[in-house]
């Protein structure tokens, strides 16, 4: 998966149009300081969703290197719009991950989220973290992820 297909996707994310949780640090669209991650339909694929991503310098704490939470965030939500999430609204229950290198601010990223199945009110995702500068992409990290179907009338909106 490359970055104009990254970016290419983003024009699919379903999150311009309706969006269940629209303060989200990784994918939200109501805010100004996120990663303004966009994951978006790969024609093809299905159940699977790719989005461009180049971290900013604020993601770091020396300028260069990305924190390993914000790397675990990046991770984090193109899983869950694999999936119907507008449709059938989740929350992240468990993440385990595997970060081989950390991603660096200023470089070209792309993130792909896999479903890989349902169980009840549980949906499992796969995701993937590649640097994708070079002329091959680098995994840098990957990640299994538990969702669980909510109701949203029983959210209460967070302040500010």
């Amino acid at each position: 998966m490359g970055w104009d297909d990254a970016e290419a996707a983003a024009a699919r994310y379903p999150g311009l149009v309706d969006h269940p949780f629209p303060t989200c640090f990784s994918c939200g669209t109501d805010r100004g300081d996120g990663l303004g991650l966009r994951p978006g339909a790969v024609p093809g694929r299905p159940g699977t969703v790719a989005a461009s991503w180049v971290p900013h310098a604020s993601t770091t704490d020396d300028g260069s290197v990305v924190t390993r939470q914000v790397t675990w965030a990046a991770l984090d939500c193109p899983g869950g719009w694999s999936v119907d999430i507008v449709g059938r609204p989740m929350v992240l229950g468990t993440m385990t991950a595997r970060l081989d290198a950390l991603p660096r601010a200023g470089r070209r990223h792309v993130v792909v989220g896999r479903a890989d199945g349902e169980q009840g009110r549980r949906t499992f995702t796969s995701t993937a973290l590649y640097d994708v500068e070079g002329a091959e992409p680098v995994l840098l990290g990957r990640a299994a992820a538990v969702w669980v179907r909510v109701d949203p009338a029983t959210l209460t909106p967070s302040a500010g």
